[in-house]
């Protein structure tokens, strides 16, 4: 039987069920996971932590089966199906002016706190408990997990397996979401490289979604997001009260949610410079600046006719990326430069490799 359909056909939360054969993954996370940096285009290195073909087949089902019942917030257009860079930059074309703010260290600060917190409140999740029946009847709430007098009637195992404290241990209970908070995270927090990270990083910055779209809409301010990349545009506001009114409340609000603005990559400017989301110029439509599609051009050109023959693998898969990148924003120039990689490739590599 199907992972999927093993949830779905079952009446109470059965780490069994749930985990079938990766049970043994649990408190061992670390062994399975391989740490690696890569170049920023700005300087420095990123963390990558690639999960091994065990871990990764279990957090793909975690995310296939469970964190898919999730909705983000209407604003988050990164690592969401159906959305993009262009849904994420059309909403801020022709504006007056413009601003940028990037989230630091962003999935690094997605943290098992944040997880324990913003799992439950999901009635869809509910809806695979043994204790369903009360849910329906209005006995049991997923947020109710904590009072004053710290009683816990008629509330979930899994809320409290995950919320009080030595509760399976004293108790013996194996708890779903424990598990899976503890496959999806790495030394406290969720890991860039992991599949389950985009998602999760979106349900954890749910609440932020919903608390700085409404501050917006009623500023007159439109706001996007596409992952550790906030956008905000106004047709009215030039960029020096726009950012008085979007940077502190911005900043505020991310700290309340244990998030941080990163300081040196703040943006804001008025229409009379270029105004860019993401990558993507919104002046007048959805346009990649020229000098980056020159520079791009002439990478391309050198890659498959002036260094023809020495161009490595992933010389060309780098220039692939940024080709999907094209495509998103002008199709018919993307699939041009595909187009001439991929001929490169098949004729050189292929040749290369004999």
């Amino acid at each position: 039987m199907a992972l999927k359909d093993k949830l779905n056909s079952t009446s109470n939360f059965n780490v069994d069920y749930f985990l079938g054969d990766y049970k043994h993954l649990i408190g061992n996370v670390d062994a399975h996971v391989r740490e690696f940096n890569i170049p920023k285009s700005s300087g420095g290195y990123r963390k990558i932590v690639a999960p091994d073909d065990k871990l990764m087949a279990v957090q793909r089902n975690i995310l296939d089966t469970v964190l898919v019942k999730y909705s983000e917030h209407k604003c988050a257009n990164g690592f969401v199906r159906g959305k993009g860079i262009v849904t994420n930059s059309t909403p801020h074309i022709g504006a007056k002016s413009m601003g940028c703010i990037d989230i630091k260290d962003f999935f690094d600060s997605v943290t098992v706190s944040h997880m324990q917190n913003c799992l439950f409140g999901n009635k869809n999740i509910c809806k695979v408990c043994r204790y369903k029946k009360r849910m329906e009847l209005g006995l049991c709430d997923p947020s109710l997990y904590r009072n004053s007098e710290h009683e816990y009637e008629f509330v979930c195992e899994e809320l409290k397996a995950v919320h009080v404290d030595d509760y399976c241990q004293a108790t013996g209970y194996v708890s779903m979401f424990k598990s899976i908070i503890e496959l999806c995270t790495y030394k406290g927090s969720a890991a860039q490289g992991f599949p389950t990270s985009p998602k999760m990083a979106n349900i954890v910055m749910r609440g932020f979604d919903k608390a700085m779209f409404e501050y917006c809409n009623e500023n007159g301010i439109t706001y996007t997001r596409y992952a550790y990349d906030m956008s905000f545009s106004s047709k009215v506001l030039d960029k020096y009260e726009l950012k008085l009114k979007t940077y502190e409340k911005a900043r505020k609000l991310l700290w309340a949610y244990g998030f941080r603005v990163n300081a040196k990559k703040v943006r804001y400017h008025n229409r009379s410079w270029r105004l860019k989301v993401c990558g993507v110029v919104v002046n007048e439509k959805n346009n990649i600046q020229r000098s980056d599609m020159d520079l791009f051009r002439a990478k391309v050109h050198h890659a498959t006719v002036k260094n023809a023959g020495s161009t490595d693998q992933k010389t060309i898969n780098q220039l692939k990326g940024y080709c999907s990148f094209v495509m998103s924003v002008n199709r018919q120039k993307g699939e041009k430069y595909l187009e001439q990689l991929t001929r490169y490739e098949q004729q050189y590599l292929a040749t290369a490799q004999a």
